[in-house]
C-alpha cells in the first residue's frame, strides 16, 4: 500500500521500494512503516538547516492542505519525474522559506518576532478600525498560517486585556513625556454620539515639539450624565488633570454650542476659541435657507440626481453619451441635505456634466423635469459664492501646519471675493448681499480677537501685512511687545536671582532708591530689548505665502529667544475644532453593528492608538 504523502516531510523523501524511503538531501535509506516519525527525527538531527517550521504545523492545517495526495507529494513528484535545475529543487525553496520566515530557531518564533508581529496586527486593527473579531476569523487565521506558520494570533481576550491596552499605556508614557517639555498647547474638543447610543467626548492636544506640530487625540471619554455645563467641564477637567497640561493651556478650541461653551468659559475658566469651521457653516447656512428660489432649484437638482444615482438605465445612457460627446466619464453627486458643502459639490458636477445630461434627458421619458436656463444661471451664480467658503474650510482644516494664523487673512480674501463676483441674476444677487452681511457680523470679530491677532503677527507669511486695517496691525504688534517685555523681565529676575550679591556694606539710608533704580533698570532694558528684537523681526523679509512658517522659527530661534518661545503659544493654536470632529466621522465604521459591542474603555484605547500611531513606530 502506498504511503499517505500528506506529511510535509515527503519533500524531502522519496519512495526507492516498498518499504522503504530516501533522503533526497543525505541520500541515506530508511525502512518506512506507514510513520514519517522516524523520518522527521532524521531530518531535525542531521539536516536542521533545511528544516522548516512548517513541519511542526498541527495536523488540522496538514490535512487541509488536500483531500487525497498532498500538494507536497504532487510537487515532489513532478520534481523526481522532470529535470530541473537546482534553483528550483525542495532544498532551495525551503532555504527561501527559511529566508522569508526570518526564525533564527527552525521550529519556533524568537521572542522579539512574535512581539514584532503582534504589534503590527494591532497596528493594523487600530489604523484600519479593524473589528477585534477578526483573530477570530477562520479564514483571518487560516491566511496568518499561510504567512508564518508558526504564528498563533492573540485571542481577542488577550487582545482586550493586555495588548491593546499594554500599547496604549506605552504610548501615553511617550506623550506624557513630551508634554512635560511643553509650556504652551491648546486643545480641541467636540461631543458625539456612538451607532450604540452613548455620547462621548474627545479632546485633542495641540503644540509644537521639536519644531513640529503635533495634534493627537489625548482622550476619549464616555459622556453619561446630563450634557450641562458643569458635566462637560468636570470631565474636561479630569481629562487635563490626568494628562498634567490644565494650567498649560493657552485655548480651547470648540463649535458655537451653548453647553460647550458654558463649560469651558464659566466652569473650566479657560479661553474659548469659537471653531471657525463651523462658523463658516453657520454664516453660508443662514443665507441660503431663508432665500425660498435657491431652495427649490436644490430640490429640483436631488430629483434629478436621484434619478440617475437609482436608475441603471439612465445612469448607463448618460456614460455612453459622454463616451460618444468624447467626455470624461462623471457620475452624479448625491447632496446631504445638511450639509451644505455636498449640495455645493452636486452643483459643481451637475454644471460639468451639464451637456450629455440633457442629451440623456431626452431618452429617458420617465425622468424628472430639467433644469431652465434661468436655473441654471442661478447655479452658475452661487458656484464662485459658495467654493470660497469651501476652499477656506479646506484650508483651516489641516493638522500638519499653523492655521490661526490664516484665519484674518482669510477673511479678508473671502470678503474681497465675494465682493467682486459678477453675479447675472437676482437670486444669486440676493444671496450674495446676503453672505457679505453675514460674514461681516459673523467673522469680522475674529480680526480684531487678540489670540488670532497674535498669530497673524507671529507668522513671518503674514506679519503686519496680514491685517486689512492699520489700527489692528498695530494693535497686534502692543500685544506681542507687551508679552515680550514681560518674558524678557522673567528672565532678567531669574538671572539676578541666581547671582551671587556683592559683598560690600549695605547702606540701609540708600537701599530704597537702588531697588527702585534696579527697578527702572530691568522694566527699561526689558522695553528696549522687546522692542529691538520686534523692530528686527519685521525688517526681515517676508516668508514666502506656501512655506511653513515653523521652518522659519527653527533657524532663527537663536536669533530671536524668546519670540520663538511666542510662536510655540499661538502658532500651535487650531482654527478649527475639526480634528476633534474627525474622531467621530472616522469611528463610525467602528462603532457599526459588528462592533457596537465594543466596551467603551476598548474605544478610547483604539481611537487614542489610531490617532498616534506615528507613535508605534
Amino acid at each position: 500500500m502506498a504511503p499517505n504523502k500528506r506529511s510535509i516531510v515527503w519533500e524531502y523523501f522519496q519512495k526507492s521500494s516498498e518499504k522503504c524511503v530516501v533522503c533526497k538531501i543525505c541520500k541515506k535509506e530508511f525502512k518506512y512503516h506507514s510513520n514519517t516519525t522516524n523520518l522527521k527525527e532524521h531530518l531535525k538531527r542531521i539536516h536542521p538547516v533545511y528544516l522548516n517550521p512548517t513541519l511542526e504545523i498541527d495536523e488540522n492545517l496538514e490535512s487541509g492542505l488536500s483531500a487525497g495526495p498532498s500538494n507536497a507529494l504532487s510537487e515532489s513528484s513532478n520534481i523526481s519525474n522532470q529535470p530541473r535545475s537546482s534553483g528550483s529543487s525542495p532544498i532551495s525553496k525551503r532555504s527561501r522559506q527559511l529566508k522569508l520566515y526570518g526564525s533564527t530557531r527552525g521550529n519556533e518564533l524568537t521572542e522579539d518576532e512574535k512581539i514584532s508581529i503582534d504589534k503590527s496586527l494591532i497596528k493594523m486593527i487600530v489604523k484600519d478600525y479593524q473589528p477585534l473579531s477578526l483573530v477570530e476569523n477562520t479564514v483571518f487565521l487560516e491566511f496568518t498560517k499561510k504567512l508564518q506558520p508558526l504564528y498563533k494570533p492573540p485571542s481577542r481576550k488577550t487582545l482586550t486585556t493586555k495588548l491593546i491596552p499594554d500599547e496604549y499605556n506605552k504610548i501615553v508614557a511617550t506623550l506624557k513625556s513630551m508634554l512635560e517639555n511643553i509650556s504652551d498647547l491648546s486643545i480641541t474638543t467636540d461631543m458625539w454620539t456612538s451607532d450604540s447610543n452613548r455620547a462621548y467626548i474627545t479632546v485633542t492636544s495641540h503644540f509644537i515639539f521639536n519644531d513640529h506640530l503635533y495634534s493627537p487625540v489625548i482622550a476619549t471619554g464616555e459622556m453619561r450624565e446630563a450634557h450641562t455645563g458643569l458635566n462637560i467641564a468636570t470631565l474636561l477637567s479630569n481629562i487635563l488633570i490626568e494628562w498634567g497640561i490644565k494650567d498649560k493651556i493657552v485655548t480651547v478650541v470648540s463649535d458655537n454650542g451653548a453647553n460647550i461653551k458654558n463649560a469651558i468659559n464659566e466652569h473650566l475658566c479657560k479661553h474659548h476659541h469659537p471653531c471657525v469651521a463651523h462658523t463658516l457653516n453657520l454664516s453660508v447656512n443662514e443665507a441660503i435657507s431663508s432665500n425660498k428660489e435657491f431652495l427649490d432649484v436644490l430640490r429640483k437638482c436631488r430629483t434629478l440626481v436621484g434619478h440617475f444615482k437609482h436608475s441603471v438605465l439612465a445612469s448607463e445612457k448618460l456614460r455612453q453619451l459622454q463616451i460618444q460627446m468624447g467626455l470624461s466619464q462623471l457620475k452624479v453627486k448625491q447632496d446631504v441635505s445638511t450639509r451644505w458643502n455636498f449640495s455645493l459639490h452636486m452643483m459643481e458636477r451637475l454644471i460639468e456634466i451639464k451637456d450629455p445630461l440633457s442629451a440623456a434627458i431626452t431618452y429617458l421619458p420617465r425622468a424628472p423635469i430639467f433644469l431652465t436656463s434661468l436655473e441654471w444661471e442661478l447655479i452658475s451664480d452661487c458656484l464662485p459664492l459658495l467654493k470660497p467658503f469651501d476652499v477656506m474650510t479646506v484650508e483651516l482644516s489641516a493638522e500638519k501646519y499653523p492655521t490661526l494664523s490664516k484665519v484674518i487673512p482669510l477673511i479678508r480674501g473671502l470678503q474681497y471675493t465675494l465682493k467682486n463676483v459678477t453675479i447675472k441674476t437676482a437670486t444669486g444677487n440676493s444671496i450674495k448681499q446676503n453672505l457679505i452681511k453675514i460674514v461681516a457680523r459673523r467673522l469680522g470679530i475674529l480680526k480684531q480677537n487678540k489670540t488670532v491677532a497674535k498669530a497673524t503677527f507671529m507668522d513671518p507669511r503674514f506679519k503686519k501685512a496680514g491685517f486689512g486695517i492699520v489700527e489692528n496691525a498695530n494693535n497686534a504688534e502692543k500685544w506681542i511687545t507687551d508679552e515680550l517685555k514681560c518674558i524678557m523681565k522673567n528672565t532678567h529676575d531669574i538671572i539676578e536671582s541666581t547671582t551671587p550679591p556683592i559683598n560690600i556694606e549695605p547702606t540701609l539710608l540708600w537701599e530704597q532708591f537702588d531697588s527702585k533704580v534696579s527697578k527702572i533698570k530691568t522694566n527699561l532694558s526689558a522695553d528696549i530689548s522687546a522692542s529691538l528684537m520686534i523692530r528686527q523681526y519685521l525688517e526681515l523679509p517676508y516668508l514666502s505665502r506656501t512655506k511653513c512658517p515653523l521652518e522659519f522659527w527653527s533657524q532663527h530661534k537663536n536669533t530671536f529667544p524668546e519670540l520663538y518661545k511666542l510662536q510655540l503659544k499661538y502658532l500651535s493654536v487650531p482654527a478649527t475644532s475639526v480634528p476633534s470632529e474627525r474622531v467621530f466621522s472616522k469611528t463610525g465604521q467602528l462603532t457599526n453593528d459588528r462592533r457596537n459591542r465594543l466596551h467603551p474603555n476598548n474605544l478610547e484605547y483604539i481611537i487614542f492608538l489610531n490617532s498616534n500611531s506615528i507613535l508605534m513606530n
